[in-house]
C-alpha cells in the first residue's frame, strides 16, 4: 500500500501519500476539510462523552462521519466488482469482505450494488464463479 500511517507517539500518527495514490485529490480533499478529522472524533467519543460535546459539533462530526462512511461503502462496492470481475470467487470475496467465507449473499449484494453504482447490468452475476 502506498498511503501510509504511521503512528508519530503514544496519541499521535502522521499520514503520508504521493500525488498518484491520491490522483482524484480525494485524500487531500477529506484532510483539507477537516472530515478525516471529525470522522475520527466520532470513532474516539464514548456515549457518555456525546453529551459534552456542542450541538454543532456533534452535527458536523455526523455530518463527516457519513460523508466517510458513504464515500468507503462506494470504494467498497467499486472494488468487489474489479475483484470478482477479475476472476476472484465468491467465497474468496466473502471472505475479504466479512471474514466468512459462507457469506457469499453478502459479497453478491456487495457486488450488485457496485455494478448499479457503475451504471452496469446485475442480471449477469448468476453466472459467474461460486
Amino acid at each position: 500500500m502506498t498511503v501510509s500511517v504511521t503512528r508519530t507517539g503514544a496519541t499521535s500518527a502522521a499520514i503520508e501519500w504521493t500525488p498518484d495514490d491520491d490522483w482524484q485529490e480525494d485524500l487531500a480533499r477529506v484532510v483539507d476539510t477537516g472530515n478525516l478529522e471529525r470522522a475520527l472524533t466520532a470513532l474516539s467519543l464514548a456515549d457518555r462523552h456525546l453529551a459534552a460535546v456542542d450541538q454543532s459539533d456533534r452535527a458536523a462530526i455526523l455530518r463527516s462521519t457519513a460523508y466517510l462512511a458513504t464515500e468507503l461503502t462506494r470504494r467498497v462496492r467499486l472494488l468487489a466488482v474489479l475483484a470478482h470481475d477479475e476472476g476472484m470467487s465468491w467465497a474468496t470475496l466473502a471472505g475479504n469482505l466479512t471474514g466468512d467465507v459462507g457469506a457469499r449473499s453478502s459479497a453478491r449484494s456487495t457486488y450488485e450494488a457496485g455494478l448499479r453504482q457503475m451504471g452496469r447490468s446485475t442480471s449477469s452475476t448468476d453466472g459467474k464463479k461460486s
